[in-house]
């Protein structure tokens, strides 16, 4: 069903993400969304999109039940057409508790909760990537100080990383050898089990894909150009490429998951293998969402036709680079002759979002920069 004005309502149920904004500029980009947001945050970075239509502030609900009460609600209030969350947990929550939902015929197309959890659970993933005999690091778990040892059948350097959460790069520790791990972890608190991989010597290559049983229907691959002073944390600009046998990686890992839904697919290039291996799986929307747009894939777009049985071809990805608004500024430092290419930074970055829609964006700015950190997003999530 479609509101009056012939356009799509569409409901973020899990606005106090970080996502959220990404999601908003790719429907908005269409203009053929009608987009609603709920957050268990009052104040945040959508609130003030002129893109959403309607902004509800809901306290943040004690059990999963009253979240699908809250959202029925909303679905009745507003005429609501489809529902698009765009978190991990937001996406998680759902899946587990669809059954709960009066609503749930509007719910996006997603993968059922044992592939969820799969993909989301790097410990469950690397078990499934040796059955299937797809390019990954060799690996091992650690969960407690007596379990060290087990990573001596690994080849220094290694790289630990919490087998769910924390993303953005967040307690991702790389040791050149024994002394050091031990060290950490002596006396460093335990994030519940740990995957600790050997640390492949290469460059990161993301892949984008939404799916439907298992098939790839569209894709972009993308590699960071511009980074983070961490090596773990997401970039800031993006090349976007076509490389034919990452893609074959992406297809069988996809396949044999049987997924459906969107996700965005962490590989690394083997320098010395020649090869791509996997790293992650993120089942969830991306922060490189709006250059995925820009390189000519709309994701939440074709996210929906897809879930109310469209039709379409998706178009191919352009190969081209994209600047986020921290990637403008660091690209800046390095030469402001940028500063006079307004063709570049009007079509090339982030820009266009931003003059399209300022207040988000100058909103996010001044809590980050007077230290209200809590008003951007919910960072427990």
């Amino acid at each position: 069903m479609r509101n009056t004005q012939g356009k799509t309502s569409v409901l973020i149920p899990d606005g106090e993400n970080l996502l959220t904004l990404s999601v908003i500029n790719c429907l908005a980009a269409t203009k053929r969304y009608k987009i609603y947001v709920m957050s268990t945050l009052e104040y945040t970075p959508t609130r003030f999109s002129r893109h959403v239509h309607h902004f509800s502030y809901v306290s943040k609900p004690k059990t999963a039940e009253a979240w699908m009460t809250i959202i029925d609600s909303e679905v009745d209030t507003y005429d609501i057409d489809f529902i698009m969350p765009v978190s991990e947990p937001g996406i998680r929550k759902l899946i587990a508790n669809k059954h709960l939902l009066k609503a749930s015929e509007k719910l996006m197309l997603v993968t059922d909760l044992s592939t969820f959890d799969t993909a989301n659970n790097k410990a469950l993933l690397s078990e499934h990537l040796q059955a299937f005999n797809i390019p990954h690091p060799k690996s091992c778990l650690v969960s407690n100080l007596s379990e060290l040892d087990t990573v001596k059948a690994l080849h220094f350097p290694i790289i630990s990383k919490p087998t769910v959460g924390f993303g953005g790069g967040k307690h991702i520790h790389i040791f050149k050898d024994m002394a050091a791990f031990k060290t950490h972890f002596k006396t460093n608190s335990f994030l519940g089990t740990h995957i600790v991989q050997e640390y492949i010597e290469g460059y990161d290559i993301d892949c984008s894909v939404l799916c439907k049983a298992g098939e790839v229907l569209a894709y972009t691959i993308q590699k960071g150009v511009v980074n983070n002073s961490s090596d773990f944390a997401p970039a800031y600009a993006h090349v976007f490429l076509q490389k034919p046998k990452l893609f074959a990686v992406v297809q069988k890992l996809i396949q044999t998951l049987g997924w459906s839904g969107i996700a965005h697919i962490d590989l690394r290039f083997d320098v010395n293998t020649q090869d791509f291996k996997v790293i992650e799986i993120n089942p969830r929307y991306w922060l490189s969402l709006e250059a995925s747009l820009h390189a000519g894939i709309n994701f939440p777009d074709l996210h929906h036709k897809l879930s109310i049985g469209e039709t379409f071809t998706a178009p191919e990805c352009n190969e081209s680079t994209y600047y986020s608004l921290t990637g403008v500024k660091l690209k800046v430092k390095q030469g402001k002759s940028v500063l006079f290419r307004w063709k570049f930074l009007k079509t090339d970055t982030a820009i266009q979002f931003f003059l399209k829609d300022p207040v988000p964006i100058l909103y996010k700015f001044f809590a980050l920069r007077f230290g209200n950190v809590n008003a951007v997003h919910n960072f427990d999530e």
